[in-house]
């Protein structure tokens, strides 16, 4: 009966000691369903699915296709069109951005061509042990119709610009819609007269836009040592040398610090999770609310255990009227430990508020170590006593 009891004990100790990893995990894709319809032969489109997983942690998820677009996809981190992935990193509870290029072949059916995207996670290396692996599945179904025909229109909907410092970008703005069915690279040539007298001419062509999509295309002059005063601009967009708007705009070139300067510090966050030795971006993101662009830049410092460690501060950046940037310093945790970023956004002198970002550095795995001590004492006093019961049994002339 001891013998029974014990070993029962010991069973619930280890299971104690050795839990199973069991987790309500879940996964999110979307959109449901993709539709291209007037596709050119030969031409290239962008479209974003979405992953969100419901566990913890993090999970790998692969992506792959299948029917017979099999050969046209390939699958982008967002903001990184250059090399392709065929897997991405989902962060419990956040979502994860993916962009799918469509590139159809030249010698792709007239008509409508199916295929589906499949989103499944890939279990870690070594979950075997100690854990169970819940399969998670996603997918998208993907309907392209190809046409002979090409397309090659866009609308212009406004061209703006403002007043601005020597020194500083005249900023001019194109808003271009792609009405077509082939990606468009509108031309944009600005000719600068001062009292009627031509001053500068130059021309910009280098911002594709997709079928289906609306940029915002800003185009700079650089006003370094121009003469103060009013000048005027005639702006002409065309698309494949065909002119498809113009505006006349006047602006003026004014000392410096004669515009205000106005920005916001709107958020302090981590790119991923910080790990003991590894190198983490800090990303202060600054939106500038101002009349006239302005240059930006973190500053910081880092805490561990309530005492000064490092500095931080991020490149200087020329952010445009109206638009935000990330400003991005890095910090290298080198011992266990609760840390704190404190940090601000000097932008042409002037500060904005304090904010302040915490993590905790534990063992490997970046959180707070368990207190295996005190669990290890706690099994053997148990196992002490449960052998000291057995032997005043045996005493007592009782079998074990």
């Amino acid at each position: 009966m001891q013998k029974t009891l014990l070993i029962g004990l010991i069973q619930v100790l280890l299971i104690l000691v050795f839990p199973l990893n069991v987790t309500a995990v879940g996964l999110g894709v979307g959109p449901t369903d993709i539709e291209i319809s007037d596709a050119l032969r030969g031409g290239e489109y962008l479209r974003t699915i979405f992953i969100k997983y419901t566990g913890e942690g993090q999970a790998i998820m692969g992506l792959s296709v299948t029917g017979d677009i099999s050969d046209w996809v390939a699958f982008y981190e967002r903001g990184e069109l250059t090399t392709p992935v065929e897997r991405v990193t989902a962060i419990a509870g956040e979502w994860t951005y993916v962009i799918v290029q469509f590139s159809i072949p030249d010698n792709a059916p007239v008509g409508s061509t199916t295929g589906t995207i499949h989103v499944n996670n890939i279990p870690p290396e070594g979950n075997g042990e100690g854990g169970v692996t819940v399969a998670l599945q996603g997918k998208v179904d993907v309907n392209i119709v190809v046409t002979g025909t090409q397309i090659l229109t866009g609308e212009v909907s406004s061209v703006t610009a403002g007043d601005t410092e020597v020194g500083y970008p005249l900023r001019i703005e194109v808003h271009f819609r792609n009405t077509g069915n082939v990606v468009a690279t509108p031309q944009i040539d600005v000719e600068i007269t001062k009292d009627d007298a031509g001053i500068d001419s130059l021309t910009f062509a280098e911002t594709r836009v997709n079928p289906e999509k609306s940029e915002a295309i800003s185009v700079g002059w650089d006003t370094d040592g121009r003469e103060l005063g009013d000048y005027a601009a005639h702006v002409a967009i065309s698309l494949d040398e065909e002119v498809i708007a113009t505006q006349d705009l006047n602006f003026a070139i004014l000392p410096v610090g004669t515009l205000s300067r106005v920005g916001i510090f709107e958020e302090l966050s981590l790119q991923g999770e910080p790990k003991l030795g590894t190198i983490t971006k800090v990303q202060a993101t600054f939106s500038n609310s101002g009349l006239i662009d302005t240059r930006a830049k973190f500053i910081g410092e880092l805490y561990c255990d309530d005492e000064l460690i490092d500095t931080l501060e991020s490149e200087e950046a020329l952010v445009p009227v109206g638009q935000r940037d990330i400003l991005t310093s890095y910090v290298t945790p080198e011992k266990q430990g609760d840390y704190n970023i404190r940090g601000y956004i000097n932008y042409e002198g002037k500060k904005t508020e304090v904010k302040e970002i915490s993590f905790s550095i534990g063992e490997a795995n970046g959180g707070r170590s368990f207190n295996w001590v005190i669990l290890a004492v706690t099994v053997i006093a148990i196992l002490a006593g449960a052998l000291v019961y057995m032997a005043i049994r045996r005493k007592r002339g009782k079998p074990a």
